[in-house]
């Protein structure tokens, strides 16, 4: 029996608690009285919803007798069916504020009910109710109750109400005075998930025809094998590699998240709400707005298309067909046709068609066909035809035709296409390309390119090249055709033509180590790199110290080869050294050869060569001994050599040794 009792009071404990988290018109009773006066009749409901009333006497007729009989009904619901419209409630903390409605004639009336679910009755919160014309709306609070001000000179009103998961309701007014209006909702039928479905699906093996059964796959038991670690010493720890393509598409969702949250924080809840309810779509010519949620499209601006659109601060409508002008901020949720300013940025969710300027910046959710011009940047998540102007920087997250142009970069997340970009740092591109590149620090293209690439520091090409690369430093995987004009040229493959002080090629390029002899050094370590049409030389020479022979050379040249047969090959080079006589002070000793070689074939990877040369050499120095070749000199006599005083000296000599490639 204590137990009992014990329950029963937590019950009833419980059910205050709750009933006090609720306001007082919310909450939910049962009363039963029958003829009694009407001070009586609002004390019983005030004791059975734990809360107080407060009105003046004289505004209501508290003698008059009423019958009550509701049952599990919101207080709310209960007062209106005393009073009807003559009296309005309001919350005050624990109190029920009771005054009477002014009688003179208003503007505008008041249409005000719950939403509830159809057949549970349930009150439904969230429910988006709304009038077409005015553009007047409310959202149903956390207990389904809404109020909605409409005005009366408007004919044919009807009311539209929404919410997701429920059939659409529309309710035509013919009485223009306040009343109470409950409205019922019926669930939509929904679908069974797919996963539900093809369990539902079942059959037999069996009854497959057997030259089916051959073809299905078969699935073998995954197994794991574990290797003992010996000790800490034998892990080897492989160095993660960086893949450019998966830090992107994290960086792209990254973005994309970014500015749905920047969206979220700028529209209200009431208008999300509206847009999460109502999927229709409405047309005004103009528009005018302070702030997004406050302007002539109220708070269903989200689903309103208009002509014109003139913001004051900042709007946010559902699309533009020809004007918006924004003194701060310009948000579409949906498609803009035509022009769009804002003095600080344009927003836009879906497509823009024609012409975006913004103070600082430009954000389009799809593709853009037009012109963008701002003084910070523009991102577009679709592609791009047209015309990108930034003062820092552009970016298109998938393809892109036309001209970007940035004091810092730009940015192609695919495919570029007969198009130009120029930047004061660098410009990107992740998949192909097909243009112009020009950028004060480096150009990259993750895949194919086709054009010119021109960089104060480097240009990439993760794929094939084709066209034209300038830069210190260039790098392609294949360069099919054209040239590479830089400091230091790279190619895995290459058809092209490298032109630079260094030029590499790993595959199919021209690569030689030579060990010579001349007139001037015993013996002379040359490297050759580049492709055979021309490639870059690098010697140096060295005498082991005997009499009347320079200390050194170190020397650079140029080069060319021809293949005759596979045993014989023909080599031109143009070499020029510095001797370093036997002193430390490094005078003028300049060599410079030209030679014609004959490259004879041993092995696969092994060469003799024998090359005449042709001679020439500046020094204000004594002359070197050439040996027996001392008879070969075509002259010597005294000059100028790029200004100074000099011995210049020219003869026929000889080379030959062997070279490893």
């Amino acid at each position: 029996m204590k137990k009992l009792l014990t329950l029963t009071l937590l019950f009833f404990w419980t059910t205050g608690t709750f009933a006090q988290n609720r306001p007082p018109l919310e909450r939910i009773i049962s009363v039963k009285i029958s003829n009694e006066r009407l001070d009586n009749v609002l004390k019983g409901i005030s004791n059975a919803g734990n809360f107080s009333f407060s009105y003046n006497p004289d505004e209501i007729s508290i003698e008059k007798k009423i019958s009550v009989n509701a049952q599990n009904q919101s207080v709310r619901e209960i007062l209106s069916d005393i009073f009807a419209n003559t009296i309005s409630a309001k919350n005050r903390e624990n109190y029920i504020i009771l005054k009477k409605t002014t009688e003179e004639p208003q503007k505008d009336f008041f249409v005000m009910g719950y939403v509830s679910d159809g057949e549970t009755g349930l009150k439904i919160e969230k429910a988006s109710i709304y009038e077409p014309i005015t553009l007047a709306s409310t959202v149903s609070n956390q207990y389904g109750y809404y109020r909605l001000k409409l005005p009366k000179d408007l004919n044919n009103i009807n009311l539209l109400v929404r919410k997701q998961s429920y059939r659409d309701e529309k309710i035509l007014l013919r009485n223009k005075q306040d009343k109470v209006l409950n409205i019922k909702l019926l669930a939509t039928k929904s679908f069974p998930k797919i996963d539900t479905i093809i369990r539902l699906i079942s059959f037999k093996i069996d009854s497959l025809p057997n030259k089916k059964l051959d073809s299905l796959p078969i699935i073998l038991p995954s197994t794991a094998k574990i290797e003992r670690i010996e000790s800490k010493d034998s892990v080897i720890i492989e160095p993660q590699k960086f893949d450019y393509k998966e830090q992107w598409e994290n960086t792209k969702e990254k973005l994309q998240s970014t500015q749905n949250r920047f969206l979220d924080w700028l529209v209200t809840t009431k208008q999300n709400i509206h847009l999460d309810n109502i999927q229709d779509t409405i047309y005004r010519p103009v528009q005018i707005s302070f702030l997004p949620f406050i302007g002539t499209n109220h708070y269903l601006s989200g689903n309103v298309i208009n002509n014109f659109s003139f913001n004051i601060l900042g709007g946010y409508s559902l699309g533009v067909r020809t004007l918006e002008v924004g003194g701060i901020l310009n948000i579409v949720r949906g498609k803009v046709n035509g022009i769009q300013a804002s003095g600080f940025a344009n927003l836009v969710g879906q497509d823009m068609k024609g012409i975006q300027v913004a103070n600082f910046g430009n954000v389009v959710g799809r593709n853009v066909y037009g012109v963008q011009a701002a003084g910070f940047g523009n991102i577009n998540f679709g592609s791009t035809s047209g015309i990108q102007s930034a003062g820092f920087g552009n970016a298109v997250i998938k393809n892109f035709n036309g001209i970007q142009a940035s004091g810092f970069g730009n940015l192609v997340g695919r495919d570029m296409k007969n198009s130009v970009q120029a930047a004061g740092f660098g410009n990107a591109v992740i998949g192909n390309g097909i243009g112009v590149q020009a950028a004060g620090f480096g150009n990259f293209v993750g895949r194919d390119f086709k054009g010119i690439q021109v960089a104060g520091t480097v240009n990439f090409v993760g794929e094939t090249f084709s066209g034209l690369q300038i830069s210190l430093f260039n790098y392609a995987k294949n360069a099919r055709n054209g040239y590479q004009i830089g400091l230091i040229n790279y190619a895995g493959e290459s058809n092209a033509l490298p032109i630079g002080l260094l030029s590499f090629v790993r595959k199919g390029g021209y690569k030689r180590l030579e060990m010579n002899a001349d007139e001037v050094n015993w013996f002379n370590l040359t490297f050759k790199t580049g492709v055979k049409r021309f490639y870059n030389i690098l010697t140096a020479g060295y005498n082991f110290g005997f009499a009347n022979k320079p200390d050194f050379s170190l020397g650079y040249g140029l080069g060319t080869a021809w293949k005759l047969n596979r045993t014989f090959w023909l080599n031109f080079d143009l070499v020029s050294s510095h001797i370093q006589q036997n002193n430390n002070d490094w005078n003028l000793n300049q060599h410079t050869k030209a030679s014609l070689g004959l490259e004879i074939h041993a092995t696969k990877h092994f060469a003799l060569f024998v090359a005449p040369t042709l001679n020439f050499m500046a020094s204000n120095e004594s002359g070197i001994d050439l040996g027996k070749l001392n008879n070969w000199k075509i002259s010597e006599k005294q000059g100028y050599y790029f200004g100074q005083r000099a011995n210049l000296t020219s003869w026929i000599g000889l080379q030959g040794g062997i070279r490893v490639f």
